[in-house]
């Protein structure tokens, strides 16, 4: 049963379309990161992209599963990094895309943080997948993010 309900709030989740798509059109997502510095697995495909003057909203569902919404603000903004696994020939359902998004403040240009000073900022994992146990989103409370801005691009 619980499999069930899992697979229904991820059909759910991948279903959903953002209500706001007019404040999206005047530039709110822009790739930011000069590609030779993106570290990524050889076997897929990185991106980074810059939601401006956007907040992150982390929220919990009634299986207490972790979603998150963004809304307009000024004062910040959302870097979400996506890694997508390429597809192996002949596999139908063997799809696995990871998701890091955290929120920054607009007048802060650098971060350097570790394990729980994650906490201090909102930042979450997103796993989708068909692998059981393992798919959704995931608060991040282990591990270090160091943020530069160097002539409006993010390293």
């Amino acid at each position: 049963m619980k499999t069930i309900t899992m697979a229904a709030a991820l059909a759910l989740l991948i279903s959903c379309k953002s209500v706001n798509d007019k404040s999206k059109k005047t530039d709110q997502k822009t790739t930011i990161l000069d590609k030779s510095s993106l570290s990524c697995p050889e076997d897929g495909i990185c991106k980074i992209e810059l939601l401006k003057n956007r907040s992150l909203l982390i929220k919990k569902d009634d299986i207490n599963s972790i979603y998150y919404q963004t809304t307009e603000n000024k004062d910040h903004s959302i870097i979400k990094y996506t890694y997508t696994k390429n597809k192996e020939k002949g596999a139908e359902d063997i799809n696995y895309t990871e998701e890091v998004i955290f929120q920054i403040s607009n007048s802060n240009s650098n971060l350097e943080l570790s394990n729980s000073e994650l906490q201090n900022i909102k930042i979450i994992l997103g796993r989708h997948c068909n692998c059981k146990g393992q798919a959704g989103y995931f608060l991040i409370d282990n591990g270090d993010l160091i943020l530069i801005k160097r002539n409006e691009k993010y390293n």
